[in-house]
């Protein structure tokens, strides 16, 4: 009986389909997995995970607020830097423009305005007496006639009178204001030596008058 089964056990080896063989059993690497944990387990650790979750998560954004003020207290910082920076510079920078250029002293600041008034006309370009004036050429053309009548009447009632009055006063500076209109026309037309010498003469003939100036 036993030499029988030996002889089916060699037939059945020895055979096409145990011949060609099967893959061996697979086992899990990390060996086979097991869950021996309970539902109450399940819940505990789940809610675990979820307090560790928020408490990263409040840590994070603690940090992110700490950074953030950090940053916000650096930026502050700079500006207050920057300008205690330039009102420093500006500081130096006045003192250094003070030193340069030193506020002028009361008689410079006489001799200055006295340097502002037009010149009195020489005696040979006006006579207060006669109230004879000697024009300048560009003054001489017939634009400027009927202006230097008006002028010459009203330097000779000046003269016979000592001063003009106040409606004189206007009426010759108004004479002038209109001769410097007509001037300033051809001003691209004359050499500049020439409208200046013109305008010069209106300004200290005005002054002398009136004591005002042209514009």
């Amino acid at each position: 009986m036993k030499q029988l089964i030996l002889s089916f056990a060699l037939v059945l080896v020895a055979s096409p389909v145990f011949a060609q063989g099967y893959p061996p059993p697979y086992y899990p690497p990390y060996g086979a997995y097991t869950n021996t944990a309970t539902a109450a387990q399940g819940a505990l650790q789940g809610m675990a995970d979820v307090a560790s979750a928020a408490g990263s998560y409040n840590e994070q954004t603690s940090e992110a607020d700490i950074n953030e003020a950090k940053a916000t207290s650096l930026n502050i910082a700079n500006d207050q830097q920057y300008a205690n920076t330039y009102y420093q510079m500006r500081a130096q920078h006045d003192a250094y423009e003070a030193k340069q250029h030193p506020a002028p002293t009361e008689e410079q600041v006489v001799q200055m305005a006295r340097a502002g008034i037009p010149k009195s006309l020489s005696a040979n370009s006006y006579n207060p007496v006669t109230a004879k004036l000697a024009w300048p050429d560009l003054l001489q053309y017939p634009e400027f006639a009927k202006d230097r009548t008006e002028i010459e009447t009203l330097l000779k009632k000046q003269a016979s009178h000592g001063s003009l009055g106040g409606q004189d006063s206007q009426q010759f500076t108004s004479t002038i204001d209109d001769m410097l209109v007509i001037l300033k026309r051809g001003i691209k037309k004359v050499p500049p030596q020439q409208f200046m010498q013109s305008y010069n003469f209106l300004n200290s003939l005005l002054y002398s008058t009136c004591k005002t100036e042209l514009p």
